[in-house]
């Protein structure tokens, strides 16, 4: 069954979870852990009384992603190194 904003914006999550794990399934499954982690930390927070603005809460995961994906363009050679060989070349 399909409803809007069944996904919630996590859809781009999930594809900077690819980009952070370098194609490298371990990497993957850590960062939808972090992530996942990030996501539950939020309502944890909130329901402990933490005096964070709740926006603050909700945009911790997006923010990490942010910045992960950052420090982890920063190398080149190590994004080439681990992509995919057939990448960007005609079928």
């Amino acid at each position: 069954m399909w409803a809007d904003g069944m996904i919630a914006g996590r859809g781009w999550i999930a594809l900077a979870l690819v980009v952070f794990g370098t194609w490298v399934t371990g990497r993957v499954f850590a960062g939808a852990i972090l992530f996942g982690a990030l996501s539950l930390a939020e309502l944890a927070a909130q329901a402990k009384g933490v005096h964070l603005p709740s926006q603050l809460l909700a945009a911790m995961p997006y923010l990490v992603t942010i910045i992960i994906l950052g420090i982890i363009s920063s190398n080149k050679l190590r994004m080439k190194r681990n992509s995919v060989a057939s990448l960007a070349k005609p079928f």
